[in-house]
């Protein structure tokens, strides 16, 4: 999911307010709304941002499969109870 917009360094651009972020602060408004109605778990969110470039998505979604995400980037994880 794209949050930032593209840039040609190795960093994001700015955040893009028509495109990403709302689709983000709609999951999130979901999830709290389903959460509200479960009773004995909850389920969260893992958002990665791919500003937007292909490849680094690709790159982040094979990590994600594989697992590497739980050791190398663990303050990635975005649970909210």
């Amino acid at each position: 999911m794209m949050v930032h917009e593209r840039e040609d360094s190795m960093t994001c651009g700015p955040i893009m307010p028509q495109g990403g972020i709302q689709a983000v602060e709609t999951m999130l408004y979901t999830l709290d709304i389903i959460n509200a109605r479960l009773r004995h778990f909850r389920i969260g969110a893992h958002i990665l941002d791919d500003c937007d470039k292909d490849t680094y998505g690709l790159e982040m979604a094979v990590d994600f499969i594989k697992g590497k995400y739980q050791k190398k980037f663990s303050i990635l994880y975005l649970i909210f109870l």
